[in-house]
């Protein structure tokens, strides 16, 4: 997926290598009281052994802000902690509702994601973490890396924690907060890079109880068994035993049936928005069948929103508009869940919504009305 081979997964807005961010949110660079000369003293340790790399912490630099979370609405909400067998995770210290988010957090640096030079990614991953201030450096090396002695102390840390800022971009953040949380395949949380805040978000896609850990997916998609072991297993050397992984065999294969039958609708889906004489009923039936394997499936991603965009371009292209609007609204509700009303894709849904505010809806009941919304009862 990346020329770097970055760990992170997720699809997402290009954005351009930056300096970091204050805690406030502006685009200055963090404040430090260092002098040129302790800045590149500082910078040539990091670049050094991996020894001198855990005690740059210590150095004399100004103590400053650990993190960039400065969103009173998620005070209160979670905390770090040891998690057996995982090390640290995000623990709820509250009961979190369905859609609440959770976490709003500036990168704490920027990094290229798609440059196949190792050597000169290392060099900006120093420079920046050079750059940080005592606090922010010790939690910087207490985060994980996967990577052993393939590459410097800083840069195996990088290449662990980064997630991307955007679809398919081509930068890459490192998260203090976000890269405590830990995989699970059946997820309680989805994590957005939101363009229009410059912020990473999680919300929570269930109802999440005080004291349960809350989770996201490091993996594009919920693939079958063997293929997210392989993935979880080459990128980040775990071997996963949330509870998709520790089904009994027979409830296993039927998961994977499910998801591989997922993967393969959905390229049908993507081949059919594009293919010649395609017929909106065949199209819509595709997409209700990947949200009925959802709901089997216990998933309620943003994949949700995806099924239900798809079919609102479908009823788009047929200048369906009454059935466009009803996807279209619930496309905006399952983008708020997972990625909160002032995400891109949720005020883009919002607006196809609003445009459509005119246009006239059958009324009718529940059992009826989802027969004609996916035109079950039509010739």
């Amino acid at each position: 997926m990346f020329s770097m081979n970055w760990d992170r997964f997720e699809r997402f807005v290009e954005f351009p290598l930056a300096e970091p961010m204050t805690a406030s949110g502006s685009t200055t660079t963090i404040t430090t009281t260092t002098t040129t000369t302790a800045s590149s003293t500082i910078k040539n340790e990091v670049r050094g052994s991996q020894a001198a790399q855990e005690n740059i912490a210590t150095s004399n630099m100004a103590e400053g802000p650990s993190t960039s979370i400065d969103d009173p609405q998620t005070d209160g909400l979670y905390d770090i902690q040891p998690i057996p067998c995982k090390g640290m995770g995000m623990i709820a210290t509250a009961k979190i509702p369905k859609g609440t988010r959770i976490l709003s957090e500036l990168p704490l640096f920027r990094v290229p994601r798609d440059n196949p030079d190792i050597s000169a990614v290392d060099d900006i991953v120093i420079s920046e973490v050079s750059r940080l201030n005592a606090a922010q450096r010790r939690e910087f090396f207490d985060l994980a890396n996967v990577h052993g002695a393939a590459h410097s102390l800083a840069m195996g840390i990088a290449r662990t924690n980064v997630l991307p800022l955007g679809s398919n971009s081509r930068t890459g953040g490192l998260f203090l907060v976000a890269s405590r949380i830990n995989h699970s395949c059946r997820h309680s949380a989805q994590n957005t890079w939101n363009e229009n805040v410059g912020r990473l978000t999680i919300h929570a896609l269930r109802d999440i109880e005080p004291g349960d850990e809350i989770t996201i997916c490091y993996l594009p998609s919920t693939s079958p068994y063997k293929e997210r072991r392989r993935t979880l297993s080459t990128s980040f050397k775990f071997t996963c035993a949330c509870e998709l992984c520790s089904l009994p065999p027979a409830q296993r294969r039927q998961s994977d049936a499910r998801l591989s039958r997922i993967q393969d609708l959905d390229t049908q889906i993507s081949t059919t928005l594009w293919g010649d004489n395609v017929k909106e009923k065949q199209a819509l039936r595709l997409v209700r069948s990947v949200l009925n394997l959802f709901r089997e499936e216990g998933i309620w991603d943003a994949g949700i929103g995806r099924a239900y965009y798809d079919a609102y371009q479908i009823a788009v292209h047929f200048a369906d508009e009454p059935r466009a609007k009803v996807y279209a609204q619930r496309a905006w509700e399952a983008r708020c869940v997972a990625e909160g009303e002032d995400s891109p894709t949720s005020v883009k849904m919002k607006r196809a919504v609003e445009e459509r505010r005119d246009v006239e809806v059958p009324e009718m009941d529940e059992n009826r009305f989802e027969e004609w919304l996916w035109m079950d009862t039509d010739n």
